[in-house]
């Protein structure tokens, strides 16, 4: 597989402890037609990245993380549709994100390794193709909310470079999550 067919990005995990939740809004957008629903990870892509991220700037950006939200629970503020603004090689449309938006900070990342940060965040996001529209599923939104969460490299790929005439719609996702680097405990009596 070449680095060039995958897209790299650097996410935020969430504590398995939300995953039932994540999974049953997942089946009820595949049911209401949202074919893309499981073609991302239970995660959130916080930036598109040129590189992976190393290790101590993982740890870096979780550490910021944890200091900008303090105490405070990552929460679900609704659902939306985003455009994500990436193509895959080799295909003609790009893709949109849609799914529960998150209330959170942002850390810094390094300038020489993103590509593109995300505006708006995006847990577990189903992937909607060209001409593919959310309008038709109810946009109630998921009541999530944690304050144990990870930062990770993600890289994505599509399994459909075979054949240029397939579009992302005839597609099936593969990713691979790298090492979970964790969010500091806060400390209530220890802040810089």
């Amino acid at each position: 597989m070449e680095s060039s067919e995958k897209l790299l990005f650097v996410v935020l995990v969430p504590h398995r402890d939300c995953f039932p939740v994540l999974e049953t809004y997942r089946r009820t957008l595949f049911a209401r037609g949202i074919d893309g629903a499981f073609s991302f990870p239970a995660t959130a892509p916080l930036a598109l990245l040129k590189r992976p991220l190393e290790t101590a700037e993982l740890k870096n950006a979780a550490t910021e993380l944890r200091k900008k939200l303090e105490n405070r629970k990552i929460m679900s503020i609704g659902c939306s549709e985003y455009d994500a603004g990436i193509g895959f090689p080799n295909t003609p449309d790009g893709i949109r994100f849609f799914g529960a938006v998150l209330d959170m900070p942002l850390p810094a990342f390094p300038s020489g390794a993103v590509l593109r940060v995300f505006e708006r965040l995006i847990l577990a996001p189903a992937i909607l193709v060209s001409g593919e529209s959310s309008a038709a599923v109810n946009h109630s939104k998921p009541n999530i909310s944690f304050r144990a969460a990870a930062l990770a490299n993600l890289a994505l790929q599509p399994a459909c470079m075979a054949n240029p005439e397939e579009t992302i719609k005839d597609c099936s996702f593969a990713w691979d999550l790298g090492p979970l680097h964790w969010l500091p405990h806060y400390k209530r009596n220890n802040r810089e």
